[in-house]
């Protein structure tokens, strides 16, 4: 057991990950927490990155780079949130929460056809997982595909229901026969629309299936 212990500090000395380093990565995760937790978004920014700057192991890795996304998205700066999205997701391209906040905010900028691809790739991970295909049926709509959005939704209509989850199926049926309605007006008619549904779609991931993630880690 004795050279177990020494093996593992010796390690961690070699990764650079000594007593310092493991205090100050505590020490601004901890902060990080707690500014993210009182509203403060902005200002957990650089302890995140402070945070990551230590190499913390691979979820918390995850964790910490969707909580800068979020919080530069929710501050107004959507754009540095998909720059660093986009290169999360060549880190971890088969991780599902690293995937779906990749079509968040690829659909948040109006990139509806690669955020579509982002959708469709998170639900090959969870099949069962429906929130990801309304977000592939809503960005197929703003692709201008009304017709295969349609589709979609109608398959995750019939998920919700055998899901028994009565209020996602609801809005869910609603939205088919929005869709429908507006193939009598321009494209543009339906932009609040579409934009009023993604962000339900992102507040409810970060509410609910991220929410799921970040109980995982105990913090």
């Amino acid at each position: 057991m004795r050279k177990l212990v020494v093996h593992i500090v010796v390690g961690l000395w070699v990764l650079g990950l000594g007593p310092s380093t493991l205090l100050a990565g505590d020490s601004a995760l901890k902060e990080a927490l707690e500014l993210d937790r009182q509203g403060f978004m902005a200002e957990s920014i650089p302890e995140w990155n402070k945070f990551l700057q230590t190499r913390p192991e691979k979820k918390l890795h995850i964790y910490a780079q969707i909580k800068i996304i979020i919080a530069y998205s929710r501050t107004g700066n959507v754009g540095e949130a998909l720059k660093t999205a986009k290169a999360l997701a060549a880190s971890y391209p088969d991780h599902y929460d690293v995937q779906f906040n990749l079509g968040n905010m690829l659909s948040a900028t109006h990139q509806y056809a690669e955020a579509a691809q982002a959708y469709l790739k998170a639900t090959t991970m969870r099949p069962d997982e429906g929130l990801a295909f309304v977000g592939y049926g809503i960005c197929l709509f703003g692709d201008q595909k009304p017709d295969a959005a349609v589709q979609a939704l109608r398959k995750v209509k019939k998920l919700f229901k055998s899901q028994k989850n009565i209020g996602w199926y609801q809005h869910v049926r609603i939205m088919i026969g929005q869709i429908k309605g507006f193939a009598m007006y321009p494209p543009d008619f339906s932009t609040l629309w579409r934009t009023n549904n993604l962000t339900k779609v992102r507040k409810t991931y970060e509410s609910s299936v991220f929410a799921v993630f970040e109980k995982q880690l105990n913090l």
